[in-house]
């Protein structure tokens, strides 16, 4: 990766990585989703004060990106989901088994980049992202789940290795903050698992063993919702302190089959800010409303983002 590329993409991935956000991830995929293809929903927890932003992004050299960005309180962005132009999909979730300061610690010495960023720039399809060793070898600590219209597949990265498992024909994917793949990384696991984590990735694969079949997008969105579990250990968080992570915004979106365009639902519920949603299909008219390379614009709706 160039230099100059790393130089702006690292200052904000050590802020973000200091940080105790909590994620939920799931997919479904196949006969499981109506008209097929696949289906990624990401629920996105951080601290009250990194709001969650969408933008369409155009990297130089690399894929445009319909992403999810988390705003630092300094306004530096990082993309922590989204979708790119040739419709390869990508939600990551914090490695919470890695203490914040050996997170920080691999990042720095390793020159560690984030998974959603360089994936989506760089990669058209989940072939290409197995396909992608070197790549994946220098992930920042993080779990992911990555999908395009035909598979799904689970990421783990702890910043000195990597596990990446396709979801088999038939089953569903979920993640939230602890390791679950058998064959990841030795490293991954410093701490014991949160409860939190634990509960949230229980509750959303109960809920998706027990969902009707096949499921829409708003259906499997719909689950993002859920806060049966109180302020803190639910899908929906919305924290029992005012400083608390609470659910700060959901992605969520359909790859259809044969090369139809992506379906994509945004929301933001930032405190001290109405909640806002919108549906988008990222056809080939919203590709071409990309800015010049190196630029970004707000998704339609939605607020400004801080330029990065």
């Amino acid at each position: 990766m160039p230099s100059r590329l790393l130089a702006v993409l690292l200052p904000a991935l050590l802020l973000w990585a200091g940080n105790a956000p909590a994620c939920t991830l799931w997919a479904l995929q196949g006969a499981d989703v109506a008209g097929g293809g696949s289906i990624l929903v990401k629920n996105r927890d951080f601290a009250p004060d990194h709001p969650t932003r969408f933008a369409l992004l155009a990297p130089r050299g690399g894929y445009r990106v319909a992403a999810m960005l988390s705003v630092t309180p300094e306004g530096r962005t990082m993309v922590v989901g989204g979708v790119n132009e040739k419709g390869l999909a990508v939600v990551t979730a914090t490695a919470g088994t890695i203490p914040r300061s050996l997170r920080l610690e691999r990042i720095r010495e390793g020159g560690l980049v984030g998974a959603a960023r360089t994936l989506l720039s760089r990669c058209a399809s989940v072939d290409e992202v197995f396909a992608d060793k070197e790549t994946l070898a220098r992930l920042a600590p993080a779990f992911a789940l990555v999908a395009d219209a035909r598979r799904v597949a689970v990421l783990e990265c702890s910043g000195t290795g990597y596990a990446l498992e396709p979801v088999p024909a038939g089953a569903f994917a979920a993640h939230t903050n602890h390791p679950e793949l058998p064959g990841g990384p030795e490293d991954l696991r410093q701490r014991p698992d949160a409860p939190g984590s634990v509960a949230r990735l229980e509750r959303i694969r109960s809920l998706l063993a027990q969902a009707s079949r096949p499921l829409v997008l708003d259906s499997a969105a719909s689950f993002s919702r859920d806060s049966v579990a109180g302020p803190d250990q639910s899908i929906f968080r919305t924290g029992s302190k005012p400083s608390s992570p609470r659910t700060l915004g959901m992605l969520a979106v359909w790859l259809p089959p044969g090369g139809a365009a992506p379906v994509l639902l945004a929301r933001t519920s930032n405190p001290g800010e109405p909640e806002e949603e919108r549906r988008l299909v990222l056809d080939e008219a919203f590709w071409r409303s990309a800015p010049a390379p190196g630029g970004s614009q707000p998704f339609p709706g939605f607020g400004a983002v801080p330029a990065h």
